[in-house]
């Protein structure tokens, strides 16, 4: 099962064989694919717990999907992508796969906010986001659960 995985991430990644064997040679990649099962079978949702003037448009509710891999999960995030709010989440990206690396599905700091400061502190829009785990694919029911 395990050589399966791995011939998979080969194939997605289009490693050639002595990129795998390097890949396969460092210790941390053997205890990701080994011995973190959540973490190809979750997904992370950040949800926008609070919006303000937000220029993109994000309100209370709105959630960002973002795949295993670290790849949003572009039909079920909304249509226009703020980068700052991206870049804002990207350490509970991080978080979360330290997470799995250590057989956990939370992390301490779980909630963000864009670096745009609102219009109270010279900026314009405000926008604060927290993120959860869900199982891979249940983001449609996730988000009419949190609605």
């Amino acid at each position: 099962m395990i050589e399966k995985r791995w011939q998979g991430v080969q194939q997605h990644l289009g490693f050639t064989d002595d990129e795998m064997d390097l890949f396969r040679s460092y210790p941390n990649h053997v205890k990701a694919m080994e011995s973190a099962p959540a973490f190809a079978k979750s997904e992370m949702v950040v949800e926008v717990i609070e919006a303000h003037n937000c220029a993109a448009g994000y309100k209370k509710g709105d959630c960002f999907v973002v795949d295993a891999e670290g790849c949003l999960v572009t039909g079920a995030c909304p249509p226009r992508l703020c980068v700052g709010a991206v870049y804002a989440f990207k350490p509970l990206v991080d978080r979360m796969w330290q997470a799995f690396f250590d057989n956990a599905t939370e992390v301490l700091h779980d909630t963000v906010h864009c670096p745009d400061v609102g219009v109270r502190r010279g900026g314009a829009g405000a926008v604060t986001m927290r993120m959860r785990i869900i199982p891979k694919g249940d983001w449609q029911k996730d988000h009419k659960k949190h609605k």
